[in-house]
């Protein structure tokens, strides 16, 4: 609502409503009470906007004014049926995102741990929900610690179905979510991240809660005063901290991107980042932006005085120093001068090994299922065409397949060699069809070798790290295999194959506990739940 509309709101309220007989100052407690309560919004301090809505009523009765900032609090709690029944105004931002929340969430249901309730839409998602908790609970204390945030009140986290759902509860559009290959959000109080189901390969949506959850804390610890380009920056250097140690979230390919742009001086400034990385005009772009304030807060993690000095940053720019002022005084050095050293800091950073062309060409574009290059996966088109610059690498590449789908495994794997030679780990796809290829031929340790080769440089392959799994399966490494099968889950948890092989690893070290919950994920995942 405008400063304009409230006004007139107010004056309306005032006209119509119970008010006492000095109108002029009821009229301006309406006012400044219900911009405080707006405040409390912001800084997402549900429980103080609400106390102010109630002492409003209390003092004024009902009105317009007090329903529709009610009907706001409601929708910050998660309460979508009670915000559309009370907010006054259906077609405003709010009216309209409470009316949308509340349809899409019909058929949802949720599971709560100790800080966080999860919700999701009924049948195959629940299997998201002893991941996604764990996940967060985890989160919430290692981040937590850093950032000096505990909150109390149990933070809600919606799972939805897809960009679409996404666009429909947040104020960005389709184009806007795909363009920039935005997949998550943290607004409105509370968490939304789009189901990775909705990704032709998946992608890390357990550091994607992480990620989330690090803007909600920064969020609540500063008031929201922290400009998006630090926002950011925090949140993707924390966001790995719930499985070890912060500042690994970057992809080889995204630190190589960030070398080629840095060469070239085509780095986006912190400004142009404003008022959000969703807005940036492609997921080059993003993906960019991502890398350079991740490495600048390492920096500034790193060499300025770890978690203290992030602390120390929320503080001054929770008391109204700006970001300049702020990061100048906690580097102790002017801010141009910070940007300066951060940079030559970037150029000592050593490149990814197996630098490839696929690495310094950029990163691999988010696949949202239903775009043209999604669908001719799905449809079962071969992809290592566009994986592979090497023309008699395709070639060999593709006669491997077609010898290896006739069940030729032996010819098959001296034609992905072949391949193999000429660019080495450059295409998961060829390093994943060579190894499932190796393994049909007893070649198990050569397996192993060229697919520990393909992750190094491709992390965020589910592919590979399920496939790693069932060679250290077989191998009865039972540990190793967890390991990585756990790290196929965290990028593509449907695969029932993926929790195949987690109940025989947890079985044979065991772990009932375990053994139960993926049991239950195969069931869901295979559609046999009941």
């Amino acid at each position: 609502m405008s400063a304009a509309a409230l006004a007139a709101l107010v004056v309306l309220s005032a006209a119509s409503g119970p008010l006492s007989a000095g109108h002029a100052s009821d009229e301006e407690m309406l006012r400044a009470a219900f911009e405080e309560a707006q405040d409390k919004l912001e800084q997402w301090d549900v429980p103080a906007a609400r106390k102010i809505a109630e002492d409003m009523v209390a003092r004024v009765g009902k009105n317009e004014v007090t329903d529709e900032l009610l009907g706001r609090v409601r929708f910050f709690e998660g309460d979508y049926a009670g915000a559309v029944a009370i907010l006054p105004d259906k077609t405003s931002l709010y009216g309209k995102l409470a009316a949308a929340s509340l349809a899409e969430l019909r058929d949802y249901d949720h599971r709560e741990s100790e800080h966080f309730a999860f919700w999701f839409p009924k049948g195959r998602y629940e299997l998201l929900a002893p991941y996604a908790l764990d996940t967060l609970e985890r989160a919430y204390r290692a981040i937590g610690d850093d950032l000096h945030e505990h909150p109390q009140e149990r933070i809600r986290v919606e799972i939805l179905r897809d960009p679409a759902a996404l666009s429909r509860l947040s104020p960005l559009t389709e184009k806007e979510i795909e363009t920039s290959g935005t997949i998550a959000l943290c607004k409105f109080n509370e968490l939304m991240i789009t189901s990775p189901d909705a990704m032709v390969y998946g992608y890390s949506w357990q550091d994607t809660l992480a990620h989330e959850l690090t803007h909600y804390l920064i969020s609540r610890r500063s008031e929201n005063t922290v400009p998006i380009w630090l926002h950011e920056g925090i949140a993707k250097f924390e966001e790995t901290h719930w499985r070890g140690p912060p500042g690994r979230a970057l992809s080889p390919a995204s630190v190589a991107l960030l070398a080629r742009r840095l060469r070239e001086n085509k780095l986006i400034t912190f400004e142009q980042m404003h008022p959000s990385m969703a807005l940036l005009p492609s997921q080059e772009d993003a993906a960019l932006a991502f890398a350079e304030v991740a490495t600048a807060v390492k920096y500034l993690y790193e060499q300025k005085g770890g978690a203290e000095a992030l602390n120390a940053l929320l503080d001054k720019l929770r008391s109204g120093e700006t970001d300049t002022q702020a990061v100048a005084e906690v580097a102790g050095e002017p801010f141009t001068k910070f940007q300066s050293d951060w940079k030559a800091y970037l150029r000592r950073q050593p490149l990814p090994k197996n630098a490839s062309p696929a690495l310094s060409h950029g990163v691999e574009k988010l696949r949202f299922k239903g775009e043209r290059e999604g669908a001719a996966q799905e449809a079962g088109m071969d992809v290592l065409g566009e994986e592979i610059p090497d023309e008699a690498a395709r070639r060999f590449a593709h006669l491997g397949e077609l010898l290896r789908t006739r069940r030729r495994a032996a010819a098959a794997a001296y034609e992905f060699a072949r391949a193999e030679a000429r660019v080495g780990a450059g295409s998961p796809q060829l390093s994943n069809k060579y190894a499932m290829t190796l393994m049909e031929i007893g070649q198990d340790d050569k397996a192993e070798g060229l697919l520990r080769a393909s992750v190094d440089p491709f992390p965020e392959v589910a592919e590979t790290h399920l496939h790693l799994g069932e060679v250290l399966l077989a191998e009865k490494r039972w540990g190793d295999a967890r390991t990585e099968l756990l790290a196929a889950n965290a990028i593509d948890p449907f695969d029932p194959e993926i929790h195949l092989g987690l109940m025989k690893a947890d079985h044979a070290l065991g772990d009932e506990a375990a053994y139960k919950v993926e049991a239950r994920a195969v069931a869901l995942a295979t559609g046999q739940s009941g």
